[in-house]
């Protein structure tokens, strides 16, 4: 709320004249540019911050689509104006949210034309209000108060609209029971309606109709039309006969609840029963290819059969055991605090770990258990309704690409759907047995014999690169026999050059298939959405002419809908209940003969993909004979239990080749599942390594622990031998330039001490985190438990800005706004460095997780600076549907092509992967990430290959003048994190366990 606050407070005249708003009735808002906002926007937006974050609020709507740009204006329909946050409404001054009540006084029978709703308003006080009017997006009472809707009260308002602009003779009982369902839809979205009878009658349309399977003593199978869950089949059968055509659409009334069917899904249920009697003769061609039968584009053979299909299972989490024991639990060593239920919500990072979570709750409920372990945490489980509620709270955060909580990370993966009734592919788990492998013995393995053609390289690979080629090649060469598969784990450091080594050995790889008279099998590519643009960009980088036949991105808004079948969802939404046979698994990808040149799978084909996609479409992709599959930033799927490493491992290729600079982010179990995807059966079972590897680590004593983990990471070096390459840039990269590391800790030795960086903490910021830390020491031991994480999160707030926590007020002014920096010490590190940088003439990145502390830098340095600041954070695009949208490479690639002084604001998860940097040669690690691998691949967008001037990387600390502050203690605990370095880069993240000095 401060930067709500900030922009709320500026309400000078000339401000609105330069950009005001208006109330289309048909469009909805008009955001207005006049005077020297209209005439140079881009210009004005330097010389005044308010309008400048005014400015790029509406051009960000504009990139996602929600906003239009006319001559003079942007316009936001009103049914998006709904959508926007608070921190828009106050930084346009919109009106209040309307926190009423609906209430409908409902008058006749839906089956009549008669039947009309009539709603007042329910004010806070009580108050009933039967005469009111929609404007554009706002409710007016009158002619001066107006009030903004929320998305459920919008849509109920419309629908309410709409239906009373009906005639008599359209208003039949489909239009009327469709109002009904509208309101309930409303309702259930978190407006509050009072439906009188209709809240106790359930009323719902279909997203689509799917195909129920009976098999009768015949052997003849029976189809019946099914509605999706809830609806019973057995009540669907005896009700068929109600589905009339009424002007093409249908009710179906099912015991007290009633399905609207539209045309579409009417002629798909007469598809179904005009096909429905399967003579038995024909079952086994229907399982083979049911869409000979059904018209696939009219219903989704993925819902609803009740398929035996031999290879596919239900969904179930497996690979149990501990692989990390916590020292100490939150701040006191003498204590083992049971965190709150609500803290649960801040874990779920991904979908991947709200499902873990699920189902770890759940089986604890099973048996009877109220204290439940996750992440080396315990939850109190004992309150069912509070659990689900926070479940929900962190089903609805996944929406968000950032959780600032200082726990064990996990990455950020793309959500999915649950994994509760999920169809997926049964594979080998190699769990309590190693149950599938595949020979590890390497026999003639040789790099130096290994060559490759150059002619068709734009540049030469450097010598760490060439030496890469050739080990990726010497792996290879025992596929083209057709002897074998295999595959390998490249660990190189970030910024050394796998994705330009996976391409030239690829290119080589086909080129030797051609040569042998073989097959040019296609090749995939799986990575972060973020980074497809990227690999797509680095072919024609790489060559003179593209080796591929062509190039596939198989993601939503790109080639997806290309090679989707016709009407076909995602695979792993099919229903499990029965399921034996793969060969009856509906398959959503075209592949194979049958499609001809629309086949996925075309020879020479280079695909691009996601996780996500992966894991969605995991039974068609594992149908395709793939010469190479690389997984880049392979610690996706570092995690045994999500769907996509299940994909991962079920796919079929000669070569699986996983690249990753961090293969071990949180323990060793994440190095057991890359290697289980690469090499399987190389590290054998789950269990017996982690009786082999892990358990010693566990039953250390602490004194010994770090000698111990030094000895297995030893051991595992020697077990994977040649199937891992790891290679630094400090070790293998000749001329790159140097990199120093300035720190404001004077005590930290691997650093160089730089006094501007350490600033002490005085008046209004030292009393601020004072007064956070006696809120924690004088907290009753009930109450530290849900005090002492926010805290945490507010110490580190506060050590960038104390101001920034919440409702204080701050300066519109640039006057003001450089009164208001120097209130921090940390700001005023940031803009002396800041200062250096621009006298050099170089581009800087400043790091930083929090939103509103990202917007207030942004601010305050376009303020100051007079330069445009771009943000690089969740929000940004990485992949552009449309012409005009801004990704994350075109906001760099502008960035980088500005000469001169230049500034980006970024979030370090954001950067993670598939950003490079090199034009900016200067890090701020303004405000830093609770994992050292994170911060590391954050610095290295700048440090790696192509970086020609010396890096300078700044970490500003605000100190405390009697005890060890939130940033020296992060400080010293993330330089300690480092361990097993011998095997692997195993960079453990920052918990609040730690933190047992700061309070």
């Amino acid at each position: 709320m401060a930067i709500a606050q900030f922009l709320k407070r500026f309400a000078g005249k000339h401000e609105e004249e330069s950009l005001s708003w208006r109330i289309d009735p048909v469009e909805g808002l008009d955001f207005i540019f006049k005077g020297p906002g209209l005439a140079d926007p881009e210009g004005y937006s330097l010389e005044n911050p308010i309008f400048g974050m005014k400015y790029a609020y509406l051009k960000s709507l504009h990139e996602q689509g929600v906003a239009r740009r006319n001559a003079n204006c942007f316009t936001v329909s009103s049914s998006s104006v709904s959508n926007l946050d608070e921190d828009f409404a106050a930084l346009f001054r919109l009106p209040p949210l309307f926190e009423g009540a609906f209430k409908c006084l409902i008058s006749g029978s839906t089956g009549k034309s008669s039947f009309a709703v009539r709603t007042e308003l329910v004010l806070p006080a009580g108050e009933e209000v039967a005469h009111f009017s929609l404007r554009g997006p706002f409710l007016f009472l009158g002619e001066t108060e107006q009030y903004r809707l929320t998305p459920a009260q919008w849509s109920a308002l419309q629908a309410l609209v709409q239906h009373e602009g009906l005639s008599a003779s359209e208003r039949n009982e489909y239009e009327n029971n469709w109002l009904i369902f509208e309101l309930q839809t409303a309702k259930k979205a978190g407006a509050e309606i009072d439906l009188a009878h209709f809240n106790q009658i359930d009323i719902v349309r279909p997203e689509s109709v799917g195909v129920g399977v009976e098999e009768l003593e015949t052997g003849d199978l029976v189809l019946t039309p099914t509605f999706g869950p809830g609806i019973d089949l057995n009540d669907v059968k005896r009700r068929l006969g109600q589905i009339g055509a009424d002007e093409g659409r249908s009710i179906l009334r099912v015991n007290n609840r009633f399905v609207l069917l539209d045309q579409e899904r009417v002629d798909a249920v007469e598809e179904i029963l005009t096909n429905r009697v399967i003579p038995k003769s024909q079952v086994e061609s229907f399982f083979e290819s049911p869409t000979a039968y059904l018209n696939a584009a009219m219903i989704d053979l993925d819902t609803g059969f009740s398929l035996r299909v031999l290879g596919a299972e239900h969904f179930e989490h497996k690979y149990f055991g501990d692989v990390e024991r916590s020292s100490t639990n939150w701040f006191d060593a003498e204590s083992k605090l049971i965190e709150p239920t609500g803290n649960i919500a801040a874990l779920a990072k991904s979908r991947e770990t709200l499902d873990e979570l699920i189902q770890r709750v759940s089986d604890a409920q099973k048996l009877g258990a109220t204290v439940v372990e996750f992440d080396g945490r315990k939850f109190d489980v004992s309150d069912v309704e509070a659990v689900e509620e926070s479940l929900r709270a962190a089903e609805r955060r996944l929406s968000e690409n950032e959780v600032d909580v200082p726990t064990r990370g996990v990455g950020p993966d793309e959500a999915q759907s649950s994994t509760s009734d999920q169809v997926v592919i049964a594979i080998g788990t190699n769990d309590e047995e190693e149950d599938f492998c595949r020979e590890t013995e390497l026999n003639g393995f040789d790099v130096d014999r290994q060559d490759y053609d150059k002619s068709n390289l734009k540049r030469a690979a450097f010598p760490h690169q060439d030496e890469g080629i050739r080990w990726l090649l010497a792996h290879m060469e025992s596929t083209l026999s057709g002897s074998r598969d295999t595959g390998a784990l490249l660990a190189d450091d970030m910024g050394l050059g796998k994705t330009y080594m996976t391409l030239v050995a690829a290119s080589e790889y086909l080129r030797r298939m051609r040569q042998a008279g073989g097959l040019e099998k296609p090749v995939m590519i799986v990575a972060p959405l973020s980074l497809l643009e990227n690999w797509q960009s680095e072919v024609f980088e790489t060559f003179h002419k593209s080796p591929f036949q062509d190039i596939v991105t198989l993601q939503a808004g790109v080639d997806l809908k290309r090679f989707r079948v016709a009407g076909a969802g995602r695979e792993t939404s099919q229903e499990a209940q029965g399921i034996s046979n793969l060969d009856s698994i509906r398959y959503s990808l075209k592949v194979g003969k049958l499609y001809g040149k629309d086949r996925l799978d075309m020879p020479g084909r280079l695909v691009l993909t996601t996780y996500q996609t992966l894991r969605d479409y995991q039974f068609s992709l594992s149908r395709v004979d793939w010469s190479i599959v690389a997984f880049d930033e392979a610690q996706n799927i570092k995690n045994p239990n999500a769907l996509a490493t299940r994909a991962a491992k079920a796919l079929k290729a000669d070569f699986k080749l996983l690249a990753s600079g961090t293969p071990v982010e949180n323990s060793l179990k994440d190095f057991w599942c890359l290697m289980d995807t690469a090499v399987p059966g190389l590290l054998g079972a789950w269990q017996s390594f982690r009786e082999n590897y892990i358990s010693p680590i566990l039953d250390a004593a602490e004194p010994d622990k770090r000698d111990v983990k030094i000895t297995v990471g030893k051991q595992l070096r020697d077990k994977v031998g040649v199937y891992m390459l790891r290679r630094t840039k400090e070790e293998r990269l000749d001329g790159l330039p140097k990199r120093t590391i300035y720190s404001g800790n004077q005590s930290a030795q691997k650093f160089k001490f730089q006094s501007t960086l350490a600033g002490m903490m005085k008046g209004p910021q030292l009393s601020a985190y004072e007064d956070i830390v006696s809120h924690v020491k004088n907290a009753s031991e009930q109450d530290r438990r849900g005090v002492v994480l926010p805290s945490l999160l507010k110490l580190k707030v506060s050590s960038i800005h104390h101001r920034l926590l919440g409702q204080h007020d701050i300066p519109s002014d640039i006057k003001g706004l450089i009164e208001f920096a120097k209130d921090s010490v940390k700001i005023e590190s940031m803009l002396s460095v800041l200062d250096e940088i621009r006298s050099r003439e170089e581009k800087v990145i400043i790091f930083a997780t929090t939103k509103s502390i990202q917007r207030f830098v942004c601010v305050l340095i376009s303020s100051l600076y007079k330069i445009k600041v771009d943000i690089i954070n969740g929000d940004t695009k990485a992949v552009s549907t449309r012409q005009s949208e801004l990704t994350r490479k075109s906001i760099i690639d502008a960035f980088q092509s500005t000469s001169g002084f230049g500034v980006i604001v970024m979030s370090p998860v954001a950067a993670g992967v598939g950003l490079t940097v090199t034009g900016a040669n200067n890090v701020i690690h303004l405000e830093r990430h609770w994992n050292p691998a994170k911060e590391a691949q954050a610095t290295d967008r700048v440090y790696r290959i192509g970086q020609r001037r010396n890096v300078n990387v700044y970490l500003p600390m605000a100190l405390h003048p009697e005890i060890a502050s939130f940033d020296l203690q992060l400080d010293s605990l993330l330089s300690n994190k480092i361990d097993l370095s011998d095997a692997v880069v195993a960079n453990e993240a920052v918990e609040a366990s730690d933190f047992g000095g700061v309070f």
